[in-house]
C-alpha cells in the first residue's frame, strides 16, 4: 500500500516557505525545533517525513505562525502583513491604549463594537 504524503508535502512546502521568509537555515532551525539535522528539516520541507503534534507547536512557536496555516494553508495574514509587523511590537500597555483607540473610531464610525 503507497502512502499518500499529500499533507506531509503541504505541511513541508508552507514550513520551508516561512523559513526562508524569516531568514533562519535548515541547520539553525533544526537546532531550534530539537531535531538531529539540517538534513531532517530537508525531510520535512520535501514531505518524506511527517511531523508529531509536539513537533508542530514547537515549529508554529518558532516561526510565529498559527497551526491552521500550516496544516490547511489558510490565515496568511498570521504570515506577515505590516500591521502584524507593528503589533508584536507594542507593549502589553501601547496593546491597551491602541485598543481603546481602535475602539473609539468604531464608535465614531457608528459601528457596533461587539463584545470585549
Amino acid at each position: 500500500m503507497q502512502k499518500d504524503n499529500t499533507l506531509n508535502i503541504a505541511i513541508g512546502k508552507r514550513i520551508k516557505e516561512i523559513r526562508v521568509k524569516r531568514n533562519i537555515s535548515q541547520e539553525a532551525f533544526a537546532e531550534k525545533i530539537g531535531v538531529c539535522s539540517g538534513t531532517h528539516v530537508s525531510n520535512i520541507e520535501r514531505g518524506a517525513s511527517g511531523i508529531s503534534i509536539p513537533r508542530l507547536v514547537t515549529i508554529c512557536k518558532t516561526l510565529d505562525i498559527s497551526a491552521d496555516y500550516l496544516l490547511f494553508g489558510i490565515s496568511p495574514s498570521d504570515v506577515e502583513t505590516p500591521l502584524h509587523y507593528y503589533l508584536k511590537q507594542l507593549t502589553n500597555e501601547q496593546s491597551i491604549c491602541l485598543i481603546e483607540i481602535i475602539k473609539t473610531y468604531i464608535k465614531a464610525c457608528g459601528i457596533d463594537e461587539g463584545k470585549d
